[in-house]
């Protein structure tokens, strides 16, 4: 599942998601995150630079697939250097990205 809360104040888009991001979950949430986007930005361009900051909240997951990380690492390069973060990282899910060697590149926390 998937929420999303945007402060136009501070161009921030905070997506919340929440329980087990498998697979098939993940392949839905790839469109969802690209129609959400898409709807902010105006622009129909697919894979164009977000003009906002983007953050995944992981506070109610408990478990992500590969392809998750596959839609975090897409997330980060949507948009500028340092506009990307992860928060409310469980230790488990922390470990996988640090596994990875993407805790800091994506700015896991």
């Amino acid at each position: 599942m998937l929420d999303f809360d945007f402060n136009p104040e501070e161009r921030l888009l905070t997506c919340i998601f929440k329980g087990r991001l498998d697979t098939v979950l993940c392949n839905q949430l790839s469109t969802e995150l690209e129609s959400k986007f898409t709807s902010l930005t105006k622009n129909d361009n697919p894979g164009a630079l977000l003009d906002f900051g983007l953050a995944f909240d992981l506070k109610e997951v408990t478990y992500i697939s590969s392809s998750f990380i596959r839609l975090c690492v897409t997330g980060k390069k949507r948009v500028k250097d340092g506009a990307f973060s992860i928060l409310n990282t469980d230790p488990f899910i922390m470990k996988t990205f640090k596994i990875a060697g993407l805790d800091e590149i994506l700015q896991v926390k």
